[in-house]
């Protein structure tokens, strides 16, 4: 073999060797997180709860961010809500739930969130633990402190314009990505499509008025400048008409959303992305600001 055939041999050699030493390596994966969705009622009982965890198992999939286990039935509470099994999970969120829920250790969820865990609660999970077990009948329940604001009635399902209020939270950064892609365009139908303008966030729903809202403590994500009816339902509990907002809990994260009545509302491409959004902020995986923005 000549010189100049070595030369290439050893070329070739070094060729083959370089992907294993030269090229970039894949950044590392970043370990599942564990969601704990409990979809349990001791009141109404809405139709859209399947829909619901079955997208939200559905969206941990996709993004492969999460995986989740669902609660239903008493003994799943019974089993799932100890604190030695809420451990294993990273958030828990309350998916239309309604009642005083038997979880095996009340207590021990409001510790959970308060050591740095993420709470979430969609529609009528505001509509759950009006009273909170072993406390005095009359007082705030301390569910309802960490959530920050408490469901007192409803009106008929309506259409509802929401002023996105924080731009740069993670659900509502997909909104305003939506509207600037599809130049605000309205669907042809908006009982199946919520939809995004210069106005805000559009979409029919069940909208939820609320009592005990802890202005000084809440970040609002979306409101609306006036209810569909306009009107109040007490003096004492004037605007503002929160759609989704989130707060502080100790070192915890929690998130409210009260769309999600309907079946409809919860296959929206739209509304997936800003519970998706909620979802990761919850879990840690991005960050918002719960700084108090009610005055």
């Amino acid at each position: 073999m000549g010189l100049s055939a070595a030369a290439a041999a050893a070329i070739g050699l070094a060729l083959l060797a370089a992907p294993a030493s030269g090229r970039a390596s894949a950044p590392p994966r970043r370990p599942l997180k564990h969601v704990l969705v409990i979809s349990a009622t001791k009141g109404f009982r809405h139709d859209s709860i399947p829909v619901a965890d079955d997208t939200i198992r559905m969206l941990g999939r996709k993004t492969g961010e999460w995986d989740t286990d669902v609660a239903i039935t008493d003994d799943d509470l019974a089993a799932k809500t100890t604190a030695a099994a809420l451990r294993k999970y990273d958030a828990v969120i309350f998916v239309n739930t309604t009642g005083v829920l038997p979880l095996a250790e009340p207590q021990a969820l409001l510790a959970y969130v308060r050591a740095g865990h993420g709470f979430g609660a969609i529609h009528s999970g505001a509509d759950t633990f009006h009273l909170w077990p072993d406390s005095p009948r009359g007082s705030l329940s301390a569910y309802v402190r960490m959530l920050g604001g408490e469901f007192v009635t409803h009106h008929p399902q309506s259409k509802v314009a929401g002023r996105i209020v924080d731009p740069n939270f993670p659900g509502c950064k997909a909104l305003i990505a939506w509207g600037k892609a599809h130049k605000g365009q309205a669907p042809p139908d908006i009982y199946q499509h919520t939809y995004v303008d210069a106005k805000g966030w559009h979409g029919f729903d069940e909208m939820y008025l609320f009592k005990n809202v802890d202005l000084a403590h809440l970040h609002a994500l979306v409101q609306m400048d006036s209810h569909p009816f306009d009107m109040r339902f007490a003096a004492s509990e004037p605007p503002p008409w929160l759609i989704a907002w989130c707060k502080a809990y100790g070192q915890g994260r929690v998130f409210y959303c009260s769309f999600g009545h309907r079946q409809e509302m919860w296959r929206d491409p739209l509304y997936r992305e800003f519970i998706t959004g909620g979802i990761r902020w919850m879990l840690g995986l991005a960050a918002g600001s719960t700084t108090p923005n009610l005055h």
